[in-house]
């Protein structure tokens, strides 16, 4: 089938996530200038008395709000994950593993390829506060599954595959640099868990976490994968896959 590209290049569904990214980005640019002067500017705009959510500042305002959103909520149009309250040393690894091509790379991950050029563009400095400001949101929970869900053989795949580097909190271990899982929204961890499975994040040869990503991946089928989201969704509203264990 021949490729349908654009005058950019690009394809079709690649043009139109860089027009929402490029938009995305503009309107936080406006919101944040648009803050900054209502800030600086001392007359009364309404009689109304004002509520104001505190944004962090730094880094994050800079780069982070235009795609995650102020409190670092996430965006399904530019499928940018919820990523409040998770652990700085988390974030930091994600930034380097963009930074030396460990993610972001494959051609056919749009999202990590805008994360990477991001990366790319930042110091250190940079790096640490915007990961230090993230970790001190709010965790936004992953979203509870539906009452047909079969979280009976969601609990046992996951505390059979996952808990081990995971934990059976789901909150991740910086030991094995395993992502805290429940505050990741659901749309966001299927795709990731494709992205393992059609080895599009986690193949390079130095990513030694990522590699056992793939491999666990690999072993699972499309609705093995979603009753790992499912589940995801209880165990970040309480329920405790320990029972389930067998190996």
């Amino acid at each position: 089938m021949k490729r349908i590209e654009t005058s950019s290049g690009l394809s079709p569904h690649q043009e139109q996530y860089r027009r929402a990214v490029r938009c995305c980005f503009i309107a936080g640019l406006i919101l944040f200038s648009g803050l900054a002067t209502s800030c600086s500017d001392s007359s009364p705009v309404s009689e109304a008395p004002l509520v104001e959510k505190e944004v962090p500042a730094g880094a994050f305002a800079r780069v982070c709000v235009a795609c995650h959103g102020e409190q670092g909520q996430g965006n399904e149009l530019l499928k940018s994950p919820s990523i409040a309250g998770m652990p700085s040393w988390y974030i930091e690894e994600q930034f380097r593993k963009f930074r030396e091509g460990e993610r972001g790379a494959h051609t056919d991950d749009a999202p990590g390829q805008q994360m990477r050029a991001i990366a790319l563009t930042l110091t250190d400095e940079q790096i640490s506060e915007a990961a230090e400001a993230v970790s001190k949101l709010p965790v936004i929970l992953t979203e509870a599954p539906g009452p047909g869900a079969e979280v009976e053989k969601g609990r046992y795949l996951f505390a059979n595959e996952c808990m081990e580097c995971h934990r059976y909190n789901g909150k991740g271990e910086v030991v094995f640099k395993s992502a805290q899982l429940i505050s990741l929204n659901r749309s966001y961890l299927r795709r990731q868990l494709e992205n393992f499975h059609e080895r599009k994040r986690g193949a390079a040869g130095t990513d030694t976490y990522g590699n056992k990503m793939v491999d666990v991946t690999a072993r699972l089928s499309d609705d093995e994968m979603d009753l790992l989201v499912d589940y995801i969704g209880a165990l970040a509203h309480g329920d405790d896959p320990r029972p389930a264990r067998e190996r």
